[in-house]
């Protein structure tokens, strides 16, 4: 007996209303931003190695102006939050156990790069701290935060799928510097602030929170995985 299946998602797309029609494209389309253009660029990372920051500020920029055009982009939100002393306490409480753990296995694992920025380059280190909450952390965080969770945060059923989705886009992100230790870092700090998005709904405490655990890891050692310069 033959049996001929047809292919009941066409089927099921056609009766599909327009507000759910859009669901499905903003899905393709966030899947889209999110996943197949950070493997495009794992795939052309050689030609677009030093280039990274100034796309991740364009890009930034772009997501600012959608935000803005859809009053989502205020001066209290980028600059505001409630509770501020509470949540800076909580930061601190879940950096300072991991951190320590993070520093033990720099130390045993990468001892070659154990501390060596800020020992061998301070200058440049300090110019580091200065620039990188402004030039990467801040541009991160409109774009996998502001943005994703105002534009994308109803394809997802629970605050848990979304934080475990965006963190692991995060890390997709980190995919391009061709190494394990940049990705694997990112999804789960990926994770760690797209909670305490959730939790704070502050872009302020959300990339002071970045900015801490990006300094951190570049004064550590482990800084070397996420530079353009260590791409294979």
């Amino acid at each position: 007996m033959n049996v001929h299946i047809k292919p009941l998602f066409v089927k099921d797309y056609i009766f599909l209303s327009l507000a759910e029609r859009k669901k499905v494209f903003l899905g393709i389309e966030c899947a889209t931003l999110f996943v197949f253009l950070p493997i495009l660029m794992y795939i052309y990372r050689h030609d677009i190695a030093f280039k990274l920051i100034p796309l991740l500020v364009i890009a930034s920029v772009l997501c600012c102006a959608y935000l803005l055009k859809n009053n989502e982009l205020v001066l209290h939100k980028l600059l505001y939050s409630n509770r501020v002393h509470d949540h800076l306490k909580q930061i601190i409480v879940s950096f300072l156990p991991i951190a320590l753990l993070m520093t033990i296995f720099t130390y045993f694992f990468v001892n070659n790069r154990f501390f060596v920025f800020p020992i061998a380059k301070p200058g440049a280190c300090w110019m580091f701290i200065l620039i990188y909450p402004i030039l990467s952390a801040l541009p991160q965080e409109i774009i996998f935060k502001s943005f994703f969770f105002h534009r994308y945060r109803s394809l997802f059923p629970t605050d848990k799928a979304i934080i475990i989705f965006n963190g692991l886009c995060f890390g997709l992100a980190h995919l391009w510097y061709a190494n394990m230790i940049a990705p694997v870092i990112s999804a789960f700090g990926g994770m760690l602030l797209a909670y305490r998005y959730l939790k704070t709904n502050s872009l302020l405490m959300v990339s002071i929170e970045h900015s801490i655990w990006g300094i951190f890891i570049y004064c550590i050692g482990l800084g070397w995985y996420f530079y353009s310069g260590s791409i294979q």
